[in-house]
């Protein structure tokens, strides 16, 4: 699936754009009453409205909207095609101000379908954790700063947010595992490591304070912990040791969010949970491994 196949989506009549969405399991197929738990029939109804089609009860006279308990739900007054087109880019994750101006809706609009996106990737996420990982692959961990913008613009800027990064290593780009910490203290950042790591890991970290004597304190999970000192290196001269991957991981998290010109800190974990997806989930085809992962979130066909 590639943009040229999702302009021609956009162009199918009404009738051919639902069967699509439904062999893809994004409409209902059918919904049913729940006056009398029978499926309702998919009836047309006029031209001038933006489906085209509704839900229909014929026992119990009810009407429902053709969107009824899926994504599209909450954008009734946007067509089909131009949601599953901000999908699209979305995968792609080009930027809401250049998809707004391709699409030629609101940067409002690509906002909130984009965070509802988000939404699904941290949903998932919960259901299905990355974590852990390590054991036999090297894992580094670092903390980093995110700047955020104030609520709505206004008031005085809120305080900087930490998070605390646990990267496999296994792979280039590196994966990784990303949560928004208060502080940045052995009794914060020590059982999140714990919960990351398979047992038998080699740590490689810089030589922040919390991270001492981590073979000692998680000898589970740690078997090995490597340390490099940026005010002398960046690179161990000697073991080779270093954690550019880490901050490599740190300038991909941050780019996006330096596009958007900041990013709320409540929506910064969300924003991080939907990277990870990216990282772990999605592969080189993100929309083909997301479409199955947006429907199972909206499978409640009965109203």
């Amino acid at each position: 699936m590639n943009l040229d196949y999702f302009a021609r989506l956009k162009q199918r009549s009404s009738s051919r754009m639902v069967k699509w969405l439904q062999e893809h399991e994004l409409l209902a197929h059918p919904l049913r009453c729940d006056a009398c738990n029978q499926e309702m029939d998919l009836v047309e109804r006029e031209t001038s409205h933006i489906d085209g089609f509704q839900w229909r009860c014929s026992g119990f006279r009810k009407k429902r909207s053709l969107r009824t308990n899926s994504f599209f739900e909450h954008y009734p007054k946007v067509s089909l095609g131009n949601l599953m087109m901000l999908i699209y880019l979305w995968s792609t994750d080009l930027s809401r101000k250049q998809t707004a101006s391709m699409m030629k809706v609101s940067n409002n609009l690509v906002c909130r379908v984009f965070r509802r996106l988000e939404e699904v990737c941290s949903v998932d996420i919960g259901r299905n954790p990355v974590i852990p990982f390590g054991g036999r692959c090297l894992v580094k961990c670092d903390e980093s700063k995110f700047n955020h913008k104030a609520k709505y613009n206004r008031g005085r800027r809120a305080p900087d947010v930490w998070v605390f990064g646990v990267l496999s290593c296994d792979t280039r780009p590196a994966k990784g595992y990303y949560e928004i910490v208060r502080k940045r203290d052995r009794a914060t950042l020590l059982p999140i490591l714990a919960k990351c790591l398979l047992p038998g890991s080699e740590v490689h970290t810089d030589d922040w304070g919390a991270y001492y004597g981590l073979e000692h304190h998680l000898p589970n999970h740690v078997a090995r912990h490597r340390v490099v000192v940026h005010a002398d290196n960046f690179v161990d001269p000697v073991t080779g040791v270093h954690t550019q991957d880490v901050e490599s991981a740190w300038a991909n998290l941050k780019a996006p969010i330096k596009q958007r010109r900041g990013i709320s800190v409540d929506d910064l974990q969300v924003y991080l949970d939907e990277r990870m997806w990216r990282q772990w989930r999605a592969q080189d085809d993100v929309i083909t491994t997301f479409l199955p992962v947006l429907a199972s979130q909206y499978t409640d066909y009965k109203v």
